[in-house]
């Protein structure tokens, strides 16, 4: 499968984080790559000419296809998912960092978290029909949309905090620094995301464990990890193991071995 990531003008890098491509190769029979919760939001289309199928790994297991010519919405995850393709399979897609589709289309995400929805849109189908010059004509497309709504509450402002604290600030600090009641921040953090603030912090903490894990040693030790369990407010090494499983769908040092190694040992990520 070849993956193509490509970068939106500066103009929108405060909401978007990357148009991309995937293609299924010739020489490929099928290929499933799992998908991390890690809070962004993504428009999706099949530009191919075979079905492709999405499995969300939260409650209830189902099977979603996108079907060729469709545009999907992909909401927040709150577990990990595998993405099947076939040959033939060509999806484009729009990744939208937290908050920033709901800045660019305000409306609500919640019908589409751990799953995907059918989002007609004729304009953005044309568009996203080839991956070729993919960024060039999507960034015309928003350069000619109205100005981006930020609405009455600053997202942007709550996810560089979140981030920059690792997902450690608490609900009741960020409602403080936004004037807002905990109530009203969680209607602001289902607005933007589809789900409460508590949730979205813990993805925020898995994110920061993921990147502990990219700078860490060669091998993520159990030492390792109950460093990282305790300096992000984990219980214990379980704690940590069993939501990083959740959200990733492997364990922390299965992923550590792959990005150090490449060497997947038979799991896909």
């Amino acid at each position: 499968m070849s993956f193509t990531n490509l970068l939106p003008a500066i103009d929108w890098r405060e909401h978007i984080a990357a148009y991309w491509a995937r293609k299924t190769e010739p020489d490929e029979t099928s290929f499933a790559r799992r998908v991390y919760a890690d809070g962004c939001i993504d428009l999706i289309y099949n530009a191919g000419y075979s079905i492709a199928h999405f499995y969300p790994m939260a409650g209830q297991q189902m099977e979603i296809p996108l079907r060729p010519g469709q545009l999907y919405l992909g909401g927040t995850m709150t577990a990990y998912g595998v993405l099947k393709s076939d040959v033939g399979c060509l999806l484009t897609g729009i990744r939208f960092w937290p908050g920033g589709f709901y800045a660019l289309f305000p409306k609500t995400t919640q019908p589409a978290v751990d799953s995907l929805i059918e989002f007609p849109n004729e304009e953005l189908c044309k568009l996203m029909g080839d991956a070729e010059n993919i960024d060039i004509r999507l960034d015309q497309w928003f350069a000619d949309r109205l100005a981006p709504k930020p609405g009455k509450y600053d997202f942007a402002f709550l996810r560089k905090r979140m981030y920059n604290s690792g997902g450690q600030v608490s609900v009741e600090e960020l409602a403080e620094e936004m004037f807002v009641s905990n109530r009203t921040l969680e209607r602001i953090f289902k607005q933007n995301v589809g789900i409460p603030p508590k949730e979205f912090l813990r993805i925020v903490r898995f994110r920061e464990v993921l990147k502990r894990l990219r700078n860490a040693p060669p091998a993520a030790t159990k030492e390792s990890l109950l460093q990282i369990a305790f300096e992000l407010g984990y219980f214990d090494h379980a704690h940590l193991t069993n939501e990083f499983k959740k959200y990733s769908g492997v364990l922390p040092s299965e992923l550590s071995h792959f990005y150090k190694t490449g060497i997947a040992g038979g799991l896909y990520f």
